[in-house]
């Protein structure tokens, strides 16, 4: 047997390979940007957010036997960043929409909604999504906090770390030795260690003390108007019924058990838990299946990868934060933008059938002039009812 193939049998037989490593690390251009901002604006505890999301990334790679992702509710995290609200009333949104889900899931109403989103409205979501994710990126990329300030060379500017980061990406796009994920998280850190030395030397292991929530009545009755009623449009769409949706387009049969009655089981009980621990509130979204699988996912396995990367930042406490510091915001920015244009093609199915593509483009683009996709959902679904009523005029006319 040649070297070549001799290494190859010995690479095949690993219990990890380095696409599994690669795909865990699809999304964390959405996971860690919203943890980092709700720990050190909110205050948040790391510990409490970091173990419940590992926990979860571990026990949904366990049950949906493909990678399904973790990340912040958007809504929830986007309301309180902008109104600088507190833990107890971040963690109460999430009991909420933990009980919320739940309910949902164990009555069989998950199906019965699902029923509401159509293939149109669906790949508007996804298009809407894809087109956030990606003007995210580009922010990110370009934004005043993405240069990077070193020691000796002086500063780079966060637009020239985003296009090395895009073309290194491009260039290790189709490797399976050296999957593209893991070249540019591994750049990024390296050039992170540098213009942050000092601080690497400075971390501390210590998880921080986990406290429990203890349910206000006016603190439940007003986060439910101010974050669940505008969160619960947007889980539902996007993080049930498009995620399974994606799971389907991407998986096949390996995801048969990704229904949105599992979904949201899931993310019911996993805030019921969340919730109560005074942690950053959860849920899973079609955009993260998209980043996993394209980055080289196909297994659990990327699941556990991952939620043990966050049982480890769990451990350092109030250290985590700086750990996070360590990958420039200009790469989470590529890979921010790479999924979301790779999200927004799954229109392509819909090309061709002119009245479904009108809805699906319509939810995609007042999604992204609102910034909302709950918008995006009402403007496709009044549009899809004109296209019936249409239908049934022209029928009732007949030839």
């Amino acid at each position: 047997m040649g070297t070549a193939a001799a290494a190859q049998e010995r690479i095949s037989h690993w219990p990890i390979s380095r696409l599994d490593v690669a795909g865990a690390f699809g999304d964390i251009g959405v996971l860690f940007p919203i943890a980092l901002a709700l720990i050190t604006l909110n205050h948040l505890n790391p510990t409490a957010v970091f173990l419940t999301a590992g926990l979860t990334y571990i026990l949904a790679g366990r049950y949906f036997q493909i990678p399904i992702p973790v990340q912040p509710f958007k809504a929830v995290a986007a309301i309180a960043l902008a109104l600088s609200l507190k833990p107890s009333e971040i963690a109460s949104a999430g009991l909420l929409m933990g009980i919320l889900l739940a309910l949902v899931g164990l009555t069989n109403v998950a199906g019965w909604l699902a029923r509401l989103f159509s293939r149109p409205i669906v790949r508007g979501i996804q298009l809407g999504l894809g087109m956030l994710l990606a003007l995210e990126g580009l922010r990110m990329i370009f934004g005043p906090k993405s240069e990077m300030v070193f020691p000796g060379p002086g500063t780079i500017q966060g637009w020239m770390l985003g296009m090395a980061g895009a073309a290194l990406l491009m260039l290790f796009l189709r490797s399976r030795r050296f999957p593209a994920a893991l070249a540019l998280l591994a750049a990024g850190v390296a050039l992170g260690v540098m213009a942050h030395f000092t601080a690497v030397k400075e971390l501390r292991l210590g998880p921080l003390p986990l406290e429990i929530l203890h349910p206000r009545i006016p603190e439940l009755r007003r986060v439910l108007l101010l974050l669940v009623v505008p969160q619960f449009a947007l889980t539902f769409g996007n993080s049930i019924v498009a995620t399974e949706e994606t799971a389907r387009i991407l998986y096949g049969e390996q995801a048969r058990r990704v229904t949105a009655k599992a979904l949201s089981l899931s993310i019911g009980v996993t805030n019921l838990i969340s919730g109560m621990l005074i942690s950053a509130p959860t849920c899973h979204g079609s955009g993260g299946v998209t980043a996993h699988y394209k980055f080289g996912g196909r297994t659990q396995k990327s699941n556990y990868i991952i939620g043990s990367c966050c049982l480890l930042l769990a451990l350092f406490g109030r250290s985590a934060a700086t750990l996070l510091v360590l990958i420039p915001t200009a790469i989470l920015g590529v890979f921010l933008a790479f999924v979301g244009i790779q999200h927004a093609t799954y229109i392509r199915d819909i090309l061709r059938r002119p009245p479904a593509l009108a809805v699906a483009l319509l939810v995609g683009f007042v999604s992204l002039a609102t910034t909302n996709l709950t918008y995006g959902f009402l403007a496709g679904f009044g549009l899809e009812g004109i296209f019936l009523l249409l239908r049934r005029h022209a029928a009732q006319i007949g030839p």
